[in-house]
Formats: structure tokens, C-alpha cells, sequence
């Protein structure tokens, strides 16, 4: 049965030569593992999935190559899973026997699926990682400092499972061997967040935010590379003690320890939580990016400023989009003098600056970043202070809330006060509540004809924090249909 599958791929006893079978060989293994299911599989997968994770964001060229390098992941656990039970197969169910009579032995056989494995599985990540980083192109404009190493470790990691499969498949030959490898693998890697600089020694290090430090991106690949010939020279030294791979084991160590060392030497990120903290206390690797000389690129539009990271310019027209939704809302006054909207990492925030700013963060696309930009605009317009004390003050029964609601309904519906998504897992609330009457009676506002033109006369007395909505229901042409009373810790 076997020799008929060799003759079938073109393998006959008339192959002269050890480069010959060994040539025949690598095809056989090659066009097996493109046509395996897991393979092409997963390499359909990734791409897929990832596009769908990232479907409300604008692409960011920092994170987006480091998430899909993460869920190459998979693809390389079927790779290794697919490459181990070709190696093993030779020594399962009576194969040493059918094999004898073939004119490839094990240790050929082993040099073939060395070869045809990491070249497959190569093509097989370049086409998916790249192939997503190019329906992102196709998604919008992005942003953020595109890193060519990271897509490229999703490659030599798959190259990696595919040398360390064929180890695994030579030195332990229980079909169970290779899908537990994987299992553990993916395990440290799915928890690799947790192991700080030493998640390094892993293949892939897939947590990652656009305002954190630069990656040993390139070192690491490197280092990924290292083991890949480490595990190919490993899996022909099963066979018997040779010069040829032997040396290749050491090189591969002695360039793997270094780069690993190097990689994992990376000093801690520190990341700062709620509470006060000072310039000083920011990583050093990212102070001078965010809070050094030249930090922004800023360009004026129709009379407001915006002011941009490097790499970000590309998404000042839809911050702009979002802001003069808001911003035409206003009196004319009022627009003349709008504050500049200047991109802030949520992280390296130092809330030391009392100078009215609108700040988009470093990611975009979701509905609240945009809610944020009009909560910004609402909330200088209609001149929020606060109590001053740190606590939330009381915005119910006041008209100005309601002109505040109006305006920020101007980009999305008025709803209750809640924290709203800013940047990967950061979120934003103001110091400010509300209840269902003034929700209400600015969708009401939103739905009468004049609205803007009673707003923009009236404007004066509907801001003053001392106006009721009460009193402010004829000036607004509105129907009373709520009770609005006054909150019991009112906002200045």
C-alpha cells in the first residue's frame, strides 16, 4: 500500500541517486501537507478571524501585524501536529517492514519532511498573516509605525512547529505526542502576558498595546529562527551521531541563548492605573515619544488644530469628522474659539494641564472613542466644572445638561452616564451624572425642527448652572413630559 502511494507521487525504483529520492521525497511530503485540511485550514482561519476581532477599528500598523502574529499561533499547533505524524509514520502499524523495499531510508525520509515541512508551513503563514495585513490596507486609512519583523516571526514561527514537530515525531512516536506538545504550547502562549520579559523565550508574545515601548521584535526573530534549526538538526540526530547536524545544533545554540538572553533582558513594562503620578514615574522608554519636545504633528482644518502623534496624521480627517458633527452644533462664537484636539495616551496621561483640549487616543473606530470626542466638545461648550472635591457632581434638573446631551447626540444617541471605551482595555467617565428625564428631553431636542437656532439664542441663560430644565422648557419650545428635579450634589 505504501510503495503504491510513492509510485502514484512519482516515485519509482527507477529514481537514481540519493538526491533524487530525497528530491521525489520532499515533493511527496510537500504536496501532502499543502492538501492536509488542518493546514490550509487554519491558514484560511487566522486571517478570517482576525479580520473579524478587529472589524470596528481603523488598522493600526503596530498592533495589527503583533495580533495576528499571536493567532498564527494556531496555525502553527497544526502544523507541528501535521509534521509529527508524518515523521512518525514510518515506525506505526507494520511501516518499518513496507518501507524496506523502498529506495528512500528513514533518515532520508527525515531530510525530506525537514525540508518540505518549514517551506509549506512559511508559505502557508506568509499567506495568511500578510494576506490580513492586506485586507486591512483595504479597510481604511491607518496608523501607527508599521514593524516588518513582526509578521515575518509569524512566519519562522511557523517554520519553528514544523522542525519541532518532526523532532517530536522522530523521538516520541505515540500518535498522542504531537497534539500535546501543541496543547502545552499554546497554553504558555495564550498565558504569555503573565511571564513579563521571559515570555520572550516563547515563539510568540502576542500582548501588545500602541502606546507601549518598542518590542525586541527583530532579536526575537532571530532567536525564533535559531530554534527552528535547532529542532531540524535534533530531529536527523535521532538516526545516528553526524558531523553535519551536530554542528548545526551547536550553532543554533550559540546563536539562540544570546538572542534569547537579549530578548528577555527587556525591562519591565510598567503600566500606571488610576491615581496620581508624575512625569518621572512614566517609563522612560516612552516619555520623550508622549511627553518630550515635538511629541505632535498638528494641522489646521476649517479653524481647529489637531495635533497628532507621528504615524497618526491619517486619521486626523476622522477625528475631524467627529468633531465638526459636535462642533456645528455650536453658536458661532463658540466655533471660532473651539480647543485644539490633541491625541493623548491614555496610559501616560498626566493630568496636570487645565487647558482645554479634545483628545482622541491612540486607537479608532469603535462608537465610544467617537462618543468621547463629542463628550469633550459638549462638556467645554456648556463650561462643566465639577465639584472640585474629586467626586461626581449631579447634572440632573440642570438645562445645560440637556443642551450638553443635544450636542453630543449630534454624533450619538444620549444614554446614561457610563465608562466609555477609549483604547484597547482603557475606558473614560466623566465626573458627571444624569438620569432618564434629561435623556429624554434631549432626544426630544434632537427631533425639533428650530432646535439649533432656540439653543443658539437662548444660549446664554440654558448654560447658567442655576437654570432649571423647568424654566427652560419654553425658551427650548418643548412640552413638559418628565419630572427634572435639581440633583442633591449639584455640578458648578
Amino acid at each position: 500500500m505504501t510503495q503504491g502511494l510513492f509510485m502514484g507521487s512519482g516515485v519509482t525504483r527507477r529514481v537514481l541517486g540519493e538526491g533524487g529520492v530525497t528530491r521525489e521525497l520532499f515533493l511527496f511530503e510537500a504536496r501532502r501537507l499543502m492538501r492536509h485540511p488542518l493546514v490550509w485550514g487554519m491558514t484560511g482561519l487566522v486571517p478570517a478571524l482576525q479580520t473579524y476581532l478587529s472589524r470596528d477599528q481603523q488598522p493600526h500598523w503596530g498592533v495589527d501585524p503583533v495580533h495576528a502574529t499571536g493567532l498564527s499561533a494556531c496555525l502553527g499547533a497544526a502544523v507541528l501536529v501535521v509534521a509529527g505524524l508524518a515523521a512518525s509514520r514510518d515506525g506505526r502499524h507494520g511501516m518499518p517492514e513496507s518501507l524496506a523495499g523502498l529506495p528512500g531510508r528513514a533518515e532520508r525520509r527525515t531530510r525530506a519532511i525537514l525540508l518540505a515541512t518549514p517551506l509549506v508551513a512559511g508559505l502557508a503563514a506568509a499567506v495568511s498573516v500578510f494576506g490580513y495585513l492586506g485586507i486591512r490596507l483595504l479597510s481604511g486609512p491607518g496608523a501607527g509605525r508599521f514593524d516588518v519583523w513582526e509578521p515575518l516571526t509569524a512566519v519562522a514561527a511557523a517554520m519553528l512547529a514544523a522542525t519541532l514537530g518532526v523532532a517530536v515525531g522522530r523521538w516520541a512516536r505515540w500518535l498522542i505526542a504531537g497534539p500535546m506538545v501543541a496543547a502545552v504550547l499554546g497554553y504558555l502562549i495564550f498565558t504569555n502576558y503573565q511571564n513579563g520579559a521571559a515570555g520572550w523565550l516563547l515563539p510568540v508574545m502576542q500582548q501588545y498595546h500602541a502606546d507601549w515601548p518598542d518590542r525586541p521584535s527583530g532579536v526575537h526573530l532571530v532567536y525564533v529562527l535559531a530554534l527552528a534549526v535547532l529542532f531540524g538538526g535534533v530531529a536527523v540526530l535521532r538516526h545516528r551521531a553526524r558531523l553535519a547536524p551536530a554542528v548545526a545544533v551547536v550553532a543554533a545554540l550559540g546563536v539562540a541563548v544570546p538572542t534569547g538572553a537579549v530578548a528577555a533582558a527587556e525591562p519591565p513594562f510598567v503600566e500606571h492605573g488610576a491615581g496620581w503620578f508624575t512625569i518621572e514615574d512614566v517609563d522612560p522608554r516612552v516619555r520623550e515619544r508622549y511627553h518630550g519636545r515635538n511629541t505632535h504633528r498638528c494641522s489646521v482644518r476649517e479653524g481647529i488644530t489637531y495635533c497628532a502623534y507621528p504615524h497618526y496624521e491619517p486619521w486626523i480627517p476622522l477625528w475631524e469628522e467627529t468633531v465638526r458633527s459636535a462642533v456645528d452644533a455650536l453658536p458661532a462664537a463658540l466655533r471660532a474659539r473651539v480647543p485644539r484636539v490633541e491625541q493623548t495616551s491614555p496610559r501616560w496621561y498626566i493630568g496636570d494641564d487645565d487647558t482645554p483640549k479634545i483628545r482622541p487616543a491612540m486607537s479608532w473606530g469603535h462608537p465610544d472613542q467617537r462618543t468621547v470626542l463629542a463628550h469633550d466638545v459638549a462638556l467645554w461648550a456648556t463650561r462643566w466644572q465639577g465639584r472640585g472635591d474629586g467626586e461626581e457632581c449631579d447634572g440632573r434638573g440642570q438645562a445645560r445638561t440637556v443642551v450638553a446631551l443635544w450636542i453630543i447626540g449630534q454624533v450619538s444617541p444620549p444614554e446614561r452616564p457610563r465608562i466609555l471605551l477609549v483604547d484597547g482595555d482603557h475606558g473614560r467617565r466623566w465626573m458627571l451624572g444624569w438620569g432618564d428625564a434629561e435623556i429624554g428631553y434631549a432626544k426630544l431636542l434632537l427631533t425639533t425642527p428650530g432646535a439649533r437656532e432656540k439653543v443658539h439664542a437662548h444660549w446664554e441663560t440654558l448654560i447658567k448652572p442655576t437654570t432649571t430644565i423647568d424654566q427652560a422648557l419654553p425658551l427650548l419650545g418643548l412640552p413638559r413630559m418628565f419630572d427634572a428635579p435639581t440633583g442633591a450634589q449639584p455640578c458648578l
